[in-house]
């Protein structure tokens, strides 16, 4: 699998903006961010980043792929868990810089925490809150779909303080 095959070279903002050519643009450390939500409720369930191995991955299995920025690898969704993201729908945006996947879950949940979705929590807003000191979250999800312990055992956990 060649990488540059499947993308076009960024010519003018004509060509990527009303052109009919993939020409993603990837950032200074060669990456694009993915916003990923369920394909029938429309739910957020998770942001990730691609890079150009991911992407392309992405789109020759159906499956999405990732890649880790705390680990330095590509990272097949739901290979270790059985969580994966069964591609529905790609899109990009209108500049080619962030991708969108529309999946379907097998197991019913994307967090590496526990929880369906990574958004599990909301941030107070408005004027009427109090920023004196570190603002509290509030959990929409109360629930875990699996044990983190049970699905990744042994597993580093990937979040870095």
């Amino acid at each position: 699998m060649e990488l540059n095959k499947i993308f076009s070279a960024r010519q003018t903002v004509e060509q990527v903006e009303e052109g009919s050519k993939l020409a993603p643009k990837f950032d200074a450390n060669g990456l694009i961010p993915a916003v990923t939500t369920d394909h029938d409720s429309g739910e957020l369930l998770m942001h990730g980043y691609m890079n150009a191995e991911a992407l392309t991955l992405t789109i020759t299995t159906g499956e999405a792929h990732y890649f880790s920025r705390s680990r330095q690898a590509i990272w097949h969704k739901g290979a270790t868990s059985g969580l994966t993201q069964k591609i529905r729908e790609l899109k990009i945006d209108d500049d080619q810089d962030c991708i969108w996947l529309r999946v379907d879950v097998t197991g019913g949940a994307s967090c590496h925490v526990g929880y369906r979705s990574c958004f599990y929590r909301t941030i107070p807003s408005g004027p009427e809150i109090n920023t004196d000191g570190p603002l509290t979250l509030e959990f929409t999800e109360h629930e875990k779909v699996f044990d983190p312990e049970d699905v990744y055992p042994g597993v580093e956990n990937p979040t870095k303080l």
